[in-house]
């Protein structure tokens, strides 16, 4: 059996580490300590009339408006009415934000729900009803309205602001955090799936009901918050970049990471995101049938079992995505792996400071290591 040690070096670096995530606590709302002072935002502020934004979004399918995911403060029918009487009697509502693609297609990250409640009246969907000020017009929905009122309605300008190319990935990703800080507050995870919805998007939702999944990870990641979602992304965000599929600088940004991953995956052929979902069904596969339903998590403490370990969850799901002599001598690696879980629980990269880069660069040199050891 080996032995795996800690160098002073590394030990004396992590003594030094702040306390940041801890077992199955993943750091969700983790931000990017970089700078960009040069960074360029460009915004500009436009209007376009209900009707206009109507036709974007069904027919020219240049509003991007619902991506699959969903805010606690989803609004109720009330809301809605109340939205059309304000426009009724002309009341300005909100600014929209907008993201704009180099295709000019535009994505909306505030306001979706004004925007899609008045699509939704104008595609007769919900009556009016129990109206403050403008009583007479309950029970009506759109095609009830007098023609006068209906073009009224759909010559209501709304005001957006753009947020164009070339504004970097960063910029818009804390952009769209501060104007969703109204209600409930996003993690990184939900902001990166609005931002960046598509085959990526679906991907994780396939990959996260996965039976191998469940399996591997003994059922012990819920979904909420996406945190199933996160786990596998990260598992792929350093796979394609260790196999030098991503050309990326890894500097303790793992947000960038993420978000460059998102991307990486949304502009893949069919094929090589299938490609990727046998990778993760191979990994899964093989880490249950090796070391259980409690591969991912370390040792007991005091009679306790521990969560699923994040840091260890990415590692070893590596480990498992890159070795494929797994039946060679299973008895063999599984007490390697343990061996190297102890080794990787005492040495703190893995309940401190995992995004950093020396945490990183240690865990997966190690799994590559023992990977090349046992072929």
């Amino acid at each position: 059996m080996r032995r795996y040690s800690i160098s002073k070096e590394d030990m004396s670096l992590n003594n030094s580490m702040d306390k940041q995530e801890i077992e199955g606590e993943e750091g969700l709302s983790s931000r990017s300590q970089d700078v960009y002072p040069d960074a360029v935002v460009k915004i500009s502020r436009d209007q376009y009339s209900v009707f206009e934004i109507k036709r974007m979004a069904e027919t020219t399918k240049e509003f991007v408006i619902a991506p699959e995911f969903q805010r606690h403060d989803v609004w109720k029918i009330e809301q809605k009415r109340e939205l059309i009487e304000s426009v009724l009697m002309n009341i300005p509502i909100p600014v929209v934000y907008v993201f704009e693609d180099e295709t000019g297609k535009k994505q909306v990250v505030d306001g979706r729900q004004r925007i899609s409640t008045l699509i939704s009246f104008l595609n007769n969907e919900f009556a009016l009803a129990n109206l403050k000020l403008l009583s007479r017009f309950d029970g009506k929905k759109f095609k009830d309205f007098e023609p006068i009122f209906q073009s009224k309605i759909e010559r209501y300008q709304i005001s957006v602001y753009v947020i164009e190319p070339p504004t970097p990935e960063r910029v818009k990703y804390d952009i769209f955090d501060r104007v969703n800080r109204g209600g409930t507050q996003l993690n990184s995870q939900e902001i990166r799936n609005a931002l960046y919805y598509g085959s990526a998007t679906i991907l994780l939702k396939e990959l996260s009901v996965l039976t191998e999944f469940k399996d591997a990870t003994g059922n012990g990641i819920k979904p909420v918050r996406m945190r199933d979602q996160y786990l596998i992304l990260r598992f792929f965000a350093f796979y394609i970049l260790r196999k030098g599929m991503l050309d990326f600088k890894y500097k303790n940004n793992i947000d960038d990471l993420l978000s460059e991953t998102m991307k990486f995956i949304n502009d893949l052929s069919q094929q090589k995101r299938e490609f990727l979902k046998s990778i993760f069904r191979q990994s899964m596969g093989n880490s249950f049938n090796l070391m259980g339903k409690d591969g991912f998590r370390f040792a007991m403490k005091n009679s306790h079992q521990r969560q699923i370990n994040m840091a260890l969850f990415e590692t070893l799901a590596y480990f498992f995505a890159i070795f494929n002599n797994i039946h060679c001598d299973s008895e063999k690696i599984r007490v390697e792996i343990n061996a190297l879980k102890f080794a990787f629980d005492e040495s703190g990269y893995f309940s401190s400071r995992v995004n950093s880069s020396s945490s990183v660069e240690y865990r997966f040199k190690q799994v590559e290591k023992l990977a090349e050891e046992l072929a």
